[in-house]
């Protein structure tokens, strides 16, 4: 395997790395993995040149998966790798394709959504996210289905606010693009993903605690810093105005390296409140009066699957060259 990892330059755009205290972690099987993922995008017509499978392999999502879900081998971990491929194939076919014309992102984002609820549309976006969805959802109980449905739903839906702010030219105010990016972002499906591979699902009652549901606004909103800190030299050069630190900029006056100062120190606060609510979770009544299992659960759900998102993204971001290669 020929590794296209890059390190990140230092410069005004992309500040020193802070550090993030969760461990790195990497499935076993990721090699193997990075071997076999192609076959399943090229399975639905996708990456059929050279230049579309080297830009696909550019991303590297199966170092990405791997690192959401070290727990997972086999057909588990590609479950994971092809909910990666899907996320930029969507991805790419919205920047190339339809995304500036939201009658077009929301006929294509109907068609999508079908695959929701196991409906499979002959579009290849469409027909390859259905397979991915059925597999993801297989022997899995009925509130996750139901949960990670919406979420799914949710992170379609928010891409047409996006589309019509494209279109218009006018850019999203700083709450405006927060509040859609914490959807188009993707985390809520891969922690969803995270609770099936990594065998920590909850239930409703443990999944709605008011801690948890703090640690999972915080893993976006960390996520969405460092996406937007990487991404900006080359949002800024596509001409992309809904960018944290483009909205910094334009709502707040600032200089380009004072906007990224402060999207840094947003991220930052975010892992601290993240880590703030950890510790109150562990230390709550609430969870006191939960039984052994049940407290277990909580524990691997915020280990294997809300700190493996946070740490794996960080990685990935700061060494995929789909950002600074």
């Amino acid at each position: 395997m020929t590794s296209t990892a890059e390190p990140l330059s230092q410069d005004a755009e992309a500040p020193a790395l802070d550090t993030v205290p969760f461990p790195r972690r990497i499935s076993p099987d990721f090699r193997a993995a990075h071997d076999r993922h192609l076959a399943w995008p090229e399975s639905f017509g996708f990456l059929a040149a050279e230049a579309e499978r080297a830009h696909h392999l550019k991303g590297q999502f199966p170092l990405i998966a791997a690192m959401f879900y070290p727990n997972a081998t086999g057909s588990e971990l590609d479950i994971g790798v092809d909910q990666q491929s899907w996320y930029f194939l969507f991805d790419d076919a919205l920047d190339e394709q339809w995304g500036g014309e939201p009658e077009r992102v929301r006929n294509l984002v109907g068609l999508v959504k079908e695959g929701v609820t196991g409906e499979a549309s002959p579009l290849p976006l469409a027909a390859a996210f259905a397979d991915m969805r059925r597999r993801s959802c297989q022997d899995m109980p009925g509130d996750w289905i139901q949960r990670s449905a919406a979420h799914w739903s949710s992170y379609l839906d928010h891409h047409v606010h996006e589309a019509r702010s494209r279109r218009s030219g006018t850019p999203l105010t700083l709450s405006a693009y927060l509040r859609v990016r914490r959807h188009t972002i993707g985390v809520a499906p891969v922690v969803d993903l995270a609770e099936r591979l990594s065998s920590c699902v909850l239930p409703d009652h443990l999944y709605a605690l008011p801690h948890l549901s703090v640690m999972r606004e915080m893993t976006k909103t960390f996520i969405i810093c460092d996406n937007d800190i990487v991404s900006l030299a080359k949002d800024a050069a596509q001409g992309e105005q809904n960018n944290l630190v483009l909205c910094l900029e334009r709502e707040h006056g600032l200089s380009r390296p004072e906007a990224v100062a402060r999207a840094v120190r947003r991220r930052g606060e975010a892992l601290e409140l993240f880590t703030g609510a950890h510790r109150a979770l562990l230390g709550s009544t609430a969870t006191g009066r939960l039984d052994p299992a049940e407290r277990d659960l909580l524990r691997r759900y915020c280990t294997e699957a809300l700190q493996t998102t946070i740490r794996g993204a960080f990685d990935w971001h700061h060494a995929s060259t789909r950002y600074h290669g």
